[in-house]
This record gives structure tokens, sequence and C-alpha cells, in this order.
């Protein structure tokens, strides 16, 4: 069976959000509206059926570039978002813990980065074929 081939090129991004509009540009077809552009809604977009491929459809995942995306979406930038979510959930016990917890590994390097934690989301989905590209 051919699988579709789905490409993100990491020289399309350079921080987490402008990965977000990558993977909005790949996964994403004719929506009326806006995606979430945090890890849950990537999770989602991941599953299918939103105009590119259909809900659990084995695809192929090719990421290109991936040595660039490691450094964009490593250290720096995941001690930036768990900044910024600790800053959000400031009013939020349980979320305000899982997030400073999560940058208290980071820093003991304990933790993953957000490179590590995107490979996690996509390994969890079985009708994925995913290829790393140097």
């Amino acid at each position: 069976m051919n699988k579709q081939k789905i490409i993100i090129n990491g020289n399309n991004f350079a921080d987490l959000e402008s990965f977000y509009d990558e993977i909005d540009r790949v996964l994403t077809k004719d929506l009326n509206w806006q995606t979430g552009h945090n890890l849950d809604a990537f999770n989602d977009l991941l599953r299918g059926g939103f105009g590119v491929y259909e809900n659990g459809e084995p695809i192929k995942l090719i990421w290109k570039n991936i040595l660039k995306s490691k450094t964009d979406l490593g250290l720096d930038a995941t001690k930036k978002w768990y900044e910024e979510r600790i800053i959000f959930w400031k009013d939020d016990e349980v979320n305000l813990q899982h997030f400073e917890n999560g940058l208290k590994q980071l820093i003991e390097n304990n933790g993953q980065t957000l490179f590590d934690i995107i490979l996690e989301i996509i390994s969890e989905h079985k009708h994925i074929e995913f290829e790393l590209q140097y």
C-alpha cells in the first residue's frame, strides 16, 4: 500500500510558534477555522481528518533537517516554554506544579525538550510511519 507522504521541513521554522505554522501548512487543508497552537492540538492534527488525510489513515511523515529542529526546539526553547506556562497557569495549582516540575527536571538534565516531547507524541500514532532526515 502506498502511503501518502507528508513532509515537515525544519528549514521552514525556527521556534515553536513557527513549528505550529508548518504543521498547519502540511497537516490541514481548506479549514474555515484556525487550529490551536499547542501540543494537544498538534496531537489531534496527527490523527487526521483535517483535509489532508482521513482520521487514522496510514501515512508516512518525513521530518527533514531534523538537526536544525532539534536545536530550535531544544533546551532554550523548552525553558522559555515552561516559563511561559508557569506564568499562564499561576492561579491553577495542578497545572502550575506540573510545569514547575517539568522546568526543574529540564534544568537538572532529567527532562524532555520540546523536540523530545514532539517526537514522543508522533510515536504514539500507530498509523504514522515516521522518518527522520538529516
